[in-house]
């Protein structure tokens, strides 16, 4: 499995505004082959929002970097102090320590 990680600030955009276009464009995201989930991030306080991918694969992950909505994501103008960041996941270590995003489908399987 592997995990991204994203983070950004928005610019010249408000935070109802921002989750309202977050909800319109979410389905988009389930047409990505590998991506298990996408859980959506938000710290209003912080001004920090992102999300959290999980994937099959690394393989999946970098194929999602091709796709239209990743780079309209990587050049938007209302994301500012864009971070990504992408990790393997530690599966033995995460099933010691309930980590159901990343085991579910292999326990059920």
């Amino acid at each position: 499995m592997y995990v991204r990680i994203v983070t950004f600030r928005l610019h010249s955009l408000t935070a109802d505004a921002y989750q309202a276009h977050a909800v319109e464009i979410a389905d988009q995201f389930n047409s990505w082959p590998g991506l298990r989930s996408k859980v959506w991030l938000a710290d209003r306080e912080a001004d920090t929002y992102g999300g959290v991918y999980l994937f099959d694969t690394r393989e999946a992950a970098d194929c999602s970097r091709e796709t239209d909505l990743f780079q309209l994501m990587r050049q938007s103008p209302y994301f500012t102090d864009l971070r990504i960041e992408e990790f393997e996941v530690l599966d033995a270590p995460t099933a010691v320590t309930r980590g159901s995003i990343a085991v579910s489908d292999r326990v059920s399987a």
